[in-house]
């Protein structure tokens, strides 16, 4: 964290001597109307040095309505993943009722591991294989990915693929539950 601070600080001080950079007028005549910037640069006798980019900025956060991380939950900010929380909650809920029942919730999650499987999908051929899971971006790896593929046709299909997030999901909850369970102090009567 020190070193990108750091990092930043040379390349906002870079980007703001660039700025502020001024040069005394050239006795040269200028540039006949039509050159580009470089060959004005080079009959005015200016030492022209590239430049370096700047760092790259950090992602902004979605719009309150943008979907476009409809299925990563903020993390660190409890406000936003309430906010993330609702946006779900009212997508999930097709009938508007303010409930969601076991069938939209069932929905629901057919939509994100259809469209899960169809991002996975490096070559877009239609079928996720275990080596295209094995090398999935982000957090979608899993200890052996041909073992997902439980009929062995080379293909993880949707619901092979959701059976194995429950699983996961499974593990995870009794973890934590077992976690809070061993965390909690013995009472003394």
């Amino acid at each position: 964290m020190q070193r990108m601070t750091k990092q930043l600080s040379i390349a906002a001080a870079l980007v703001l001597a660039v700025a502020c950079k001024t040069d005394a007028p050239s006795s040269a005549t200028p540039a006949p109307a039509g050159q580009d910037t470089a060959a004005k640069a080079r009959s005015a006798k200016i030492d022209v040095k590239p430049v370096q980019p700047a760092l790259p900025a950090a992602p902004a956060a979605p719009a309150a309505g943008d979907n476009k991380a409809a299925g990563d939950s903020p993390r660190g900010n409890p406000a936003a993943r309430d906010e993330w929380r609702k946006r779900r909650n009212a997508r999930a809920d097709a009938d508007g009722d303010g409930v969601i029942s076991d069938e939209e919730r069932a929905a629901a999650m057919r939509e994100r591991v259809t469209a899960m499987r169809a991002r996975l999908d490096a070559d877009g051929d239609g079928k996720l294989t275990p080596a295209e899971l094995a090398n999935a971006p982000g957090r979608m790896h899993f200890d052996d990915p041909a073992a997902l593929d439980t009929n062995h046709d080379g293909d993880i299909s949707a619901d092979e693929l959701a059976a194995a997030m429950q699983a996961r999901r499974d593990q995870g909850r009794a973890e934590r539950a077992g976690a809070d369970q061993g965390s909690a102090a013995p009472s003394k009567p």
